[in-house]
């Protein structure tokens, strides 16, 4: 019989398979989707709402996107999150010019009309699942980053941070 604790992983192990209408893809038609100027707010929760700007820079061969958020999106400086296609995963160097670069390795899934990564990681020294969810809002994206601690029995993915996407030059769009 399995105890609390080993029923909650196994339960929150089955909640982190996609659904039946997300299947695996690789970065082309999300590195497409994103390529571009963006700007909107960012926030974790319960946290003070920032204006950022992102731009999106996709390769020719659409298998690398680079997402830089501008300055004091979460430190002083910019932050860039590289994603790179390779042996049926996404790597992901993320560096923001104070911490230490990190690397990550996701699946990528198409989810109904937007995108979802899902990785495995550390968050704030925790072990976590990690997952980045890229879903269509007006004519741009809701990104949220959101984690998982797996060293407490939690079934739910927490939202990190979002920032929302907005084509440079549209008028911001009220929640």
């Amino acid at each position: 019989m399995l105890n609390c604790s080993k029923s909650l992983r196994l339960l929150s192990a089955i909640l982190l398979v996609p659904t039946a209408s997300a299947g695996k893809i690789g970065l082309s038609d999300f590195c497409q989707a994103l390529a571009g100027n963006w700007q909107g707010e960012a926030s974790r929760p319960k946290g003070l709402v920032k204006s950022v700007r992102v731009q999106g820079l996709c390769s020719d061969d659409r298998r690398q996107l680079m997402l830089s958020v501008s300055e004091h999106a979460s430190h002083p400086l910019s932050e860039t999150w590289w994603f790179r296609e390779g042996d049926g995963e996404i790597k992901l160097t993320y560096f923001n010019g104070v911490d230490a670069d990190k690397y990550l390795y996701f699946t990528l899934y198409r989810q109904e009309t937007g995108f979802s990564l899902l990785g495995k990681g550390l968050v704030q020294q925790r072990p976590a699942m990690i997952r980045l969810n890229f879903s269509p809002q007006g004519s741009g994206w809701l990104w949220l980053q959101e984690v998982q601690y797996l060293d407490q029995d939690d079934d739910d993915y927490r939202v990190y941070r979002g920032i929302a996407l907005n084509p440079v030059g549209e008028a911001q769009q009220a929640p």
